[in-house]
């Protein structure tokens, strides 16, 4: 079994609680985006470095941060598409490069079929922000195995509970979903911790959760 370092930030708890408050409000554009300052600087880094063409994010809320996704790879002339997905599809813009679904992260099948995923644009980078909690975080950590070729990034965000302590509410929460996939799949699957540590271990609203999967 595969040991992952601890899920716990680094930084002090009171001060992830005061970036959290600023988190919380983060707007971009004027549409409620959620994105904390350290993963909106290693964001842009990993875009940058694997180039995705097609990014799905599973968590779309009012859907600035698929607008922000979408603008920064614009930015780097990727040619990037964004599919976002959520179970109570609320987002407030329409935009032609980013494909608004409602759809259950416990159930993708129903919205993702293997004909859609097979038509994607690679690479792909899947970002998994949905309710936060362990079945629904597993949940798409195994389907997306199903896809994901070599070299590919799942993002597991909000591991940050831990930190928090707000984990237990959610049955272990994405943390515990990662470990235990990174328990089966370890040989398929590493945390790139280039990523986590960037800032200070785990210096991350994801600890632990940038996994890019390994070449065959």
């Amino acid at each position: 079994m595969t040991e992952l370092p601890s899920f716990v930030s680094s930084l002090p708890v009171a001060n992830l609680r005061k970036i959290q408050q600023g988190t919380m409000r983060y707007t971009w554009r004027g549409v409620l985006c959620n994105k904390n300052p350290f993963d909106l600087a290693l964001y842009p880094m990993l875009l940058w470095q694997e180039k995705p063409r097609t990014i799905i994010e599973i968590g779309s809320k009012e859907g600035g941060s698929a607008l922000w996704l979408w603008q920064t790879a614009n930015a780097f002339h990727l040619g990037t598409r964004i599919i976002s997905i959520d179970i109570n599809q609320r987002a407030k813009l329409k935009h032609p490069h980013i494909t608004f679904l409602q759809g259950d992260g416990r159930n993708l099948d129903a919205v993702l079929s293997e004909d859609v995923m097979a038509s994607l644009p690679r690479p792909l980078l899947v970002i998994e922000d949905a309710d936060h909690h362990y079945l629904t975080t597993l949940g798409v950590l195994r389907f997306m195995d199903r896809f994901l070729e070599p070299g590919e990034y799942i993002l597991v965000e909000d591991g940050i509970s831990v930190s928090f302590g707000n984990d237990t509410r959610q049955e272990g929460g994405p943390s515990r979903a990662v470990a235990e996939f990174i328990a089966e799949q370890a040989s398929r699957y590493e945390v790139d911790r280039r990523y986590c540590d960037f800032f200070g271990p785990n210096v991350t609203w994801n600890p632990n959760g940038y996994l890019k999967r390994r070449a065959a």
